[in-house]
């Protein structure tokens, strides 16, 4: 048998422009009680993102001690606002994270008050599950979410200004936690951030001293699962002046890849300041970079609001109708201050602003919680659809195989045209692609075409259509395509049309995985896909793949070390998810 492979490869190139920072008008919505934190994730995981809002005590109980989430809707707005219960407790600061805990793919609610940690667990049926309760010590002050003992499960862990120690919720595979200490030299403050702080693969905990003592410890994570000494970091300010930092923002400052930290100085001018506290190769450096402020500097955010692939530094001025915003560009120096205006509220939350895309435009919104409402600037910069900048687009891979000996050909020219309309953008959407069947003898062959490749501020983006056929002789081999013409950012394969049943096992297991299903589902597998528990791709390979019979899949994955995992099964007849949890014994 003979046969030629033909590839096109064409560049895909942006077209470079100056990445400017600028925000709409602001929105206010009223919330009626006292909003405390706010949050943004795809909750009902529809591909758009939604709002959280965490609610203290305004003597309204519709709206008192309750998780208000906005959902986004097909019109790229946000509808008005669900109420789930929480807490019923009035001390605390109810600052609030979100995280996936349980590997199901859907994001999660944690948060602090008076004395606990409060869980709330999305459910996949729609809504929240009611809250659990995790004692975790005298006046718990700050909470983060991450990985502290190496397993891939989100542990917890939480400060607590009347006592002299950390507190750890160590995750498992069952949504169970294992509670430990570690001691500090003084009481905690308001804010604490979980991340490698020295580059040894290793996350480590960042949290702030509260006063007279006025600084931040870093504890870092030792090779053993342990937890050295904490090391003190005093921020730079006048003379006289207590040095306590309100907050932390964690980002890459200077584009080496690496976790840094800013503090903010919640004075007045002139002592109001920034400390940029970079991460050399032992480690976060003692000695901070300084960058004035306006006046109270309280909660902050580092992150790329304008695409130009360097991060900025966002952060709320209390009691002064303010946000600024530092710009990184071009170099990452961090001199050049904006000002938006923001309705007056006296004080933000430690996690009173939240960063990312709240009506579909590509572009991160700041979302903020403010006196007795929700505020929202949308941004409104040059790469937004609604004030849209010219790309070249290109395919990044056609891929024709022609087959010599082929018995004949059919040729099927497949069109979708459909629609979107975002607020006033109307999107349409066509893509045509050109489907040639080859009958051959004894053959079988896998063809695949990417369709289209773009560029967001959330990374690059890839459509695919895939074809994979197995057939013997006298049965159609493959289907080669080409590319006609397209405008569009994704192909829909059509949903199952009848009924399958599958058994999972075993689970929990340590080498091979089974999957055996009620009909034959091979000449329709498309793919399987392999996620850790904090929802990174891992991925299955070709090779760890194998089928004993028509009916039966087996997955090779001794190699994967312990944890808990996520698999992800396509076709065109299937479309199933599975959490399995990998044991060692």
């Amino acid at each position: 048998m003979s046969r030629f492979i033909r590839f096109l490869i064409i560049c895909w190139t942006p077209v470079c422009s100056f990445a400017q920072i600028s925000f709409l008008p602001y929105e206010s919505r009223s919330v009626n009680s006292y909003p405390q934190s706010v949050a943004i994730a795809d909750f009902n995981r529809d591909g758009r993102n939604d709002l959280a809002v965490m609610t203290g005590f305004f003597n309204n109980p519709a709206t008192d001690y309750k998780l208000l989430v906005y959902y986004q809707n097909q019109q790229r707005q946000l509808d008005p606002a669900i109420a789930f219960p929480t807490v019923d407790n009035f001390q605390g600061s109810r600052a609030m994270v979100v995280q996936d805990l349980n590997a199901d793919l859907y994001p999660d609610i944690v948060f602090i008050f008076q004395d606990s940690v409060g869980i709330i667990y999305n459910n996949p049926n729609g809504g929240f599950l009611p809250a659990t309760k995790l004692y975790s010590g005298t006046i718990t002050s700050a909470l983060a979410v991450g990985d502290l003992n190496h397993d891939g499960i989100p542990d917890i862990a939480t400060t607590n200004s009347n006592e002299l120690f950390l507190t750890l919720f160590t995750g498992s595979a069952n949504n169970t936690y294992t509670v430990s200490h570690l001691p500090t030299p003084y009481n905690c403050g308001y804010d604490m951030e979980i991340a490698d702080f020295n580059n040894d693969g290793l996350n480590d905990l960042a949290y702030i001293a509260s006063y007279p003592v006025g600084g931040f410890f870093i504890t870092y994570q030792q090779l053993d699962g342990t937890f050295g000494t904490p090391q003190f970091f005093l921020p730079v300010v006048q003379q006289s002046f207590p040095t306590t930092p309100y907050s932390f923002g964690l980002g890459d400052l200077n584009n080496d890849g690496k976790a840094d930290l800013v503090t903010t100085t919640p004075w007045n001018l002139p002592v109001a300041n920034l400390n940029l506290w970079i991460q050399g190769d032992n480690g976060i450096s003692s000695q901070p970079q300084v960058r004035s402020a306006f006046d109270i500097p309280e909660p902050v955010e580092v992150v790329d609001i304008n695409c130009d692939g360097k991060n900025e530094i966002l952060a709320l001025n209390g009691g002064w109708l303010r946000m600024m915003v530092y710009d990184g560009y071009p170099s990452g120096d961090y001199n050049n201050l904006h000002y938006f205006d923001i309705p007056y509220s006296s004080h933000y939350g430690a996690k009173g602003l939240a960063v990312g895309d709240l009506n579909g435009d590509g572009m991160k919104d700041a979302a903020i919680a403010g006196y007795n409402e929700v505020t929202l600037l949308y941004n409104n910069a040059q790469k937004s659809v609604f004030n849209p900048i010219f790309s070249n687009y290109a395919q990044a891979e056609i891929r024709t195989t022609i087959e010599m000996d082929t018995l004949f050909t059919i040729e099927n020219v497949l069109k979708r045209v459909s629609t979107d309309t975002v607020d006033y953008v109307r999107l349409m959407r066509t893509d045509s692609l050109l489907a040639t069947q080859y009958w051959v003898q004894k053959l079988t062959t896998v063809d695949t075409v990417f369709l289209y490749v773009r560029g967001t501020c959330a990374g690059t983006l890839t459509d695919t259509i895939h074809y994979i056929y197995a057939f013997s002789e006298n049965f159609l081999a493959g289907i080669d395509t080409t590319l006609l013409g397209t405008s569009i950012d994704s192909f829909f394969l059509p949903r199952p049309e009848i009924p399958l049943t599958y058994s999972f096992y075993p689970n929990p297991g340590n080498k091979d995985l089974f999957v055996k299903f009620s009909t034959n589902p091979k000449l329709h597998f498309i793919s399987v896909d392999l996620f850790a528990a904090d929802g990174k791709r891992v991925g299955v390979a070709s090779f760890e793949m194998e089928w004993p019979a028509g009916n039966l899949l087996v997955l090779h994955l001794s190699h994967l070390p312990a944890g808990t995992y996520v698999l992800r099964f396509q076709s065109e007849k299937i479309s199933f998810t599975e959490k399995w949890v990998k044991v060692d014994r």
